[in-house]
């Protein structure tokens, strides 16, 4: 047995193919490959060159899109920041607003109410005066009166005016 049988019989107890086959296929491999290499490497290779340089610009894509997306995130917090300190700002002024407004109203209404306390006070005061003069006149004309009653009774004219002064000065006294 030679050296070729050997080598055949054991990759056939081995493998379980036969030496011949195995020669066969490996030959076919190998124009396979050379016709590939030959027709077709420089194509594969540019598709996968292509294809590498498409990934990496969808990566580099991606990344750039990342970040500007962090950006604009980074962006609306402090958009959003800026809009909360500005609603507080503008709560916290409508607030003090609200709040000098209420003490105007109160100090308004107090004015108010002085004022009509005032006229009230000058209205009563001015009624008192009226009725005093009222009661003035109604003294001078009984006064009249008790004066012509007197004349009547012949009374001198000091007598008579003690009596007005009297009451007068009683009437003032009320």
């Amino acid at each position: 047995m030679g050296f070729a049988e050997k080598i055949s019989q054991f990759v056939n107890e081995a493998l379980g193919v036969s030496f011949e086959e195995m020669a066969i296929q490996i030959v076919s491999t190998v124009i396979l490959f050379l016709v590939v290499k030959y027709f077709f490497w420089e194509k594969v290779t540019d598709y996968l060159e292509e294809r590498r340089k498409e990934m990496s610009e969808n990566y580099e894509e991606a990344v750039a899109n990342k970040n500007a997306s962090e950006d604009l995130k980074k962006q609306a917090e402090k958009e959003l920041i800026t809009i909360k300190e500005t609603a507080s700002e503008k709560y916290n002024q409508a607030k003090e607003r609200g709040e000098e407004k209420r003490k105007e109203i109160i100090s308004e209404a107090k004015k108010d109410a002085k004022t009509i306390i005032d006229n009230a006070h000058k209205e009563v005061d001015s009624m008192v005066e009226k009725a005093k003069a009222d009661i003035n006149d109604e003294i001078v004309s009984v006064a009249t009166l008790m004066a012509e009653k007197i004349i009547e009774k012949e009374i001198d004219e000091t007598q008579h005016k003690k009596w007005i002064e009297k009451a007068t000065s009683e009437v003032m006294k009320s």
